[in-house]
């Protein structure tokens, strides 16, 4: 039996827009083994569970992989489980996405390649911001410039994720439809500081007066109307004593970095559930640790 596992992951983290992500501690599961014809199994939340084959992305990612490596379609059997939950930008498409390659792969006896899985996956998925960490663990800055660079800059052992999801599932569509189709060179450039200047904090393990270097122009502004009580979150988590805050991917998740103490973290997810809440938005808490390795295939 071929046993898979891809953390979910959490992009942008601000200014870091489609270019940094972080690994994070729920995870896809995916057990194959030979079989007569295909069956595929599926565990996870209501939308998960009714993906069908025809719509399931590590089928497609699965597919995608074996033609453009000339791979011959072989049937298996394929149990997936997943404690990611679908729509609330935690990179369940991503998680999938990087398991199909990695299946396909595995059940043609390729060894596990995590840069080449990286290229694969971004063709698929069209950026590398969920996938890099989600292959790589940890940290990531990804960008995609001829090739599909990215490097593991952190681990953030002492650091938690505090993740408020709004009930409902939140359309990307409609969230990256929102994004302005350019904006001006002044404040472009802030933001990109600002992101790089995060990435080198983080990194070094400088996590103090950290909350500006947070602030995005590229698409939370943007995306911030089409989730009541996200700002009214953001600020209550910095008051109550985050690293920092920010919307998860395309949304609807929103998500403070804290440093690894119970009180403070449990003040934080606090502070974000009573700000969504007075807002009407009811919300489901959880505290995640950062995911350090990455995906992994094992037999």
């Amino acid at each position: 039996m071929i046993r898979i596992s891809v953390p979910c992951s959490t992009s942008n983290l601000g200014p870091g827009f489609d270019s940094l992500g972080l690994a994070l501690s729920l995870a896809l599961v995916v057990e194959l083994r030979p079989a007569a014809e295909r069956v595929v199994t599926r565990h996870g939340d209501e939308l998960f569970s009714a993906v069908t084959d025809e719509d399931d992305l590590f089928l497609r990612a699965l597919s995608h992989r074996r033609a453009s490596l000339g791979l011959a379609d072989a049937p298996f059997a394929a149990t997936l489980r997943s404690a990611i939950p679908t729509g609330r930008g935690l990179g369940s498409s991503a998680a999938a996405v990087v398991a199909g390659v990695m299946a396909a792969d595995a059940l043609a006896g390729r060894p596990h390649d995590p840069s080449d899985v990286l290229r694969a996956a971004t063709v698929i998925e069209g950026h590398p911001d969920n996938a890099a960490p989600a292959i790589l663990g940890g940290l990531c800055c990804a960008v995609v410039d001829c090739d599909v660079y990215a490097a593991c800059i952190a681990s953030l052992a002492d650091v938690r994720a505090v993740v408020a999801s709004p009930d409902g599932v939140f359309p990307t569509k409609a969230s990256r439809g929102a994004l302005p189709a350019s904006l001006d060179h002044k404040t472009a450039t802030a933001s990109l500081g600002r992101a790089v200047f995060l990435s080198h904090a983080l990194r070094d393990g400088r996590t103090d007066a950290l909350t500006w270097a947070f602030r995005d122009a590229f698409h939370q502004p943007y995306r911030s109307p089409l989730l009541p009580g996200f700002e009214a979150a953001i600020a209550a988590a910095h008051e109550a004593g985050a690293i920092g805050a920010f919307l998860s991917g395309a949304g609807s998740s929103s998500i403070a970095l804290v440093r690894d103490e119970r009180a403070r973290v449990e003040r934080v997810s606090a502070a974000m559930r009573d700000a969504y809440e007075a807002m009407g938005t009811p919300v489901t808490m959880r505290v995640l640790t950062v995911h350090s390795r990455g995906a992994t295939v094992s037999r």
